[in-house]
C-alpha cells in the first residue's frame, strides 16, 4: 500500500482526498491507524497548514506556520488577538465580549482541544489559536462531546511554544491567518514560502 502506516510524532499522516496518493480507508482502518477508536468521518487526519502573521503596533512582526486541528474550517481570517479568560478556555470565557469578532489566543492544558474550540465558537471568535507547551505542533484531534461536529465552524490552529513565547512582549497583536496552497496541504513539512494575503484582510 502507498499509505504510510507510521504515526508521526504528535499527529497522524494521511493523504487528503484529491491528492494523487490518496487511498480511501474504511472507518475502522482509519481509526486503527490513528490509534483512536472514535475518529469522526469528517476529521482531517492529514496535516493541514496556514501561514500565521502577528503584527504589533510597534511594527514588530512574527511569521510562522500554524497546524490546523482535525476539525474546524480552513479560511483566511484577520483580527485582533485576544487572550482567553481563562487562558486555557476550559469553561465559558469571561471576556467573550472582547473575543467576539476577534481571534482568541488559548494555551494548552486543563481541557480537551475540542472544548477550547467550543468555547471560542460560543464567544464569537473568528478563529482559535492554541499555544502548545513545547516546540512541536500537531493536529489537535476531535473529542466527541455530543455537539455537532460541523458547529466547530472557525479555523482552529496550533502554534509552537517558541512562537508563543515571542508573543508575550505585547498584548496588542493583530493576526492574519492565510491557508497554505492546496498543493502544500496534506504534507508533514510546513510550507516555507511567503503567503499571498487576500485583498481585504
Amino acid at each position: 500500500s502507498k499509505f504510510p502506516k507510521q504515526a508521526e510524532a504528535g499527529g497522524f499522516f494521511m493523504f487528503p482526498p484529491g491528492h494523487p496518493d490518496y487511498v480511501p480507508l474504511p472507518p475502522g482502518e482509519a481509526a486503527l491507524i490513528a490509534g483512536r477508536s472514535d475518529v469522526h468521518p469528517n476529521e482531517r487526519l492529514a496535516p493541514h497548514w496556514s501561514h500565521i502573521i502577528f503584527k504589533a503596533p510597534s511594527g514588530a512582526e512574527i511569521r510562522a506556520q500554524a497546524r490546523h486541528a482535525t476539525y474546524g474550517t480552513i479560511d483566511a481570517v484577520a483580527g485582533k488577538l485576544v487572550h482567553a479568560d481563562p487562558i486555557t478556555a476550559h469553561c465559558p470565557l469571561a471576556n467573550s465580549s472582547l473575543v467576539c469578532g476577534n481571534v482568541v489566543y488559548v494555551k494548552r492544558g486543563s481541557a480537551p482541544f475540542t472544548k477550547k474550540a467550543r468555547e471560542a465558537v460560543a464567544a464569537g471568535a473568528l478563529a482559535c489559536v492554541v499555544a502548545n507547551s513545547d516546540r512541536e505542533t500537531f493536529g489537535m484531534s476531535y473529542t466527541d462531546d455530543g455537539v455537532p461536529f460541523d458547529a466547530l465552524n472557525i479555523p482552529c490552529v496550533m502554534i509552537s511554544s517558541d512562537i508563543a513565547s515571542k508573543l508575550e512582549v505585547s498584548d496588542a497583536w493583530h493576526i492574519t491567518l492565510v491557508p497554505a496552497r492546496p498543493d502544500q496541504q496534506g504534507t508533514k513539512k510546513p510550507p516555507q514560502n511567503k503567503p499571498n494575503i487576500p485583498d481585504g484582510l
